[in-house]
Parts: C-alpha cells; structure tokens; sequence
C-alpha cells in the first residue's frame, strides 16, 4: 500500500463522523479530495447538509457531486474535517501548502469540532521540516518577504502571479524543526503584510492517521477555542 491509499482509508473512516451533522465545513487537499469523493457516493444521505468549503477547488468538487454549498450562516458549524501537512502529538499543525490557509483556519475557529485527516508520513515529534506556508498582501510583498528574511529564509510559492482565493500570495518560512511554534507563529504574525500563518494551534480536537499499521484515532482534549 502507498500513501494515496492511506489518504482514502483516513478520509473512508471519518465517514461516521458526519453523521447528523446539518453544517459541515470541508478542507482542502489530496487527502481530502478522498473524502469529497466518498460523501458525494453518498450524496442522498447528506441531501440536507449544508457544506463550507476551505477553498474554491473544494467548493466545485462539492458542486459537482450535487451538494450544498454555502460561505454565510450563523452559529457555529458543527464539525470540519481537514487534512494538513504536517501535525505534532499535541495536535498542533502546519497547514496551507496548498495556498488555502486563512480560510482554512477561519472554518476550523468557527467550528464546534476539527478532525483532521492524514497518511503517517504527516504525523512529526516537531512541526517545520515542510516549512511554515504565510498568507501575505500582494502590496508591498517584497517589503514583507524582506522582513520575513530577517527572522528566517522566505520564499514566494510559485509565481508571484499566482494568486490565493483571496487574491494574496503565498510565501513559504523555511524554519527547520520549531521548539516553540507559539513563538514563531506571534513574530510572523506581527509582520504588517502577513495576512495569515499556517501554524494551526490548539484548534484540532481529533485525527485520524492511517499507515501500514491501520488507522490511529487520537483525541486532544485540551484544544480549545
């Protein structure tokens, strides 16, 4: 079995965690693709349900499996299931190589529960090997990656015409392993231009992680928001 197959065994067995959900926020990514493609075989089951798409690459897939899809509702969603690029044993992660981070972590702060899904290889003792993926403002977005140079070697993702959904760019933080990714996510963050990190904390309450092994299902009771 390779990676691509734990994705969709990760995505298959938080199937369950859908039930009698009414609004139900949705991540992007390879891992999560699986799981749109698993709620769309079951499309009549969730013909009620209301989805909130992280991105507008979710969003269409959604759409083209005949679901709902809504950015506007009040109170809380009653559970997000996302995938990340890297998570720690406390459930912090790394999210947004993808580019779709800010509305990704404005889904999981307005969600009552956040799963994540994920094959082993994303599952780390310390988050930043893969880099800390940063929202910035196109506007004066040399200024900003200069700054961000001074505390850790920046990069634009991409093209710098290439655009995020929200119209910014993405650049990648190459930080190495973090001690104290609370520390790191509070310097970037305070960068007037910087939009959004993805250091993801105390925002997970669930993961599911598949591997050779099977699937490992781990709680984090102490994240909340």
């Amino acid at each position: 079995m390779n990676s691509e197959e734990f994705k969709k065994m990760a995505a298959q067995s938080a199937m369950e965690k859908l039930q009698g959900r009414k609004i139900v926020g949705i991540g992007t990514g390879s891992t999560v693709k699986y799981l749109i493609d698993e709620i769309g075989a079951d499309h009549l089951r969730f013909q009620n349900t209301l989805f909130v798409p992280t991105s507008n690459d979710s969003e269409k897939k959604l759409i083209q499996h005949g679901l709902k899809v809504t950015h506007e509702f009040s109170g809380f969603i009653d559970i997000t299931i996302d995938g990340c690029d890297e998570i720690d044993p406390d459930g912090r992660l790394i999210k947004g190589g993808g580019g779709a981070l800010t509305r990704e972590k404005m889904v999981a702060y307005n969600s009552r529960e956040v799963v994540i899904i994920a094959d082993s290889t994303k599952s780390v003792d310390k988050l930043g090997d893969f880099g800390v993926p940063v929202e910035i403002l196109p506007f004066l977005w040399r200024n900003t990656i200069e700054r961000l140079n001074e505390f850790c070697r920046t990069e634009i993702k991409g093209d710098p015409e290439s655009k995020t959904d929200n119209g910014n760019l993405v650049a990648m933080v190459r930080t190495g392993k973090m001690n104290d990714p609370e520390k790191v996510f509070n310097f970037i963050k305070n960068i007037p231009g910087v939009v959004e990190v993805g250091i993801f904390l105390n925002l997970t309450n669930s993961s599911i992680i598949c591997g050779r092994d099977g699937c490992s299902f781990k709680d984090y009771p102490l994240n909340k928001r």
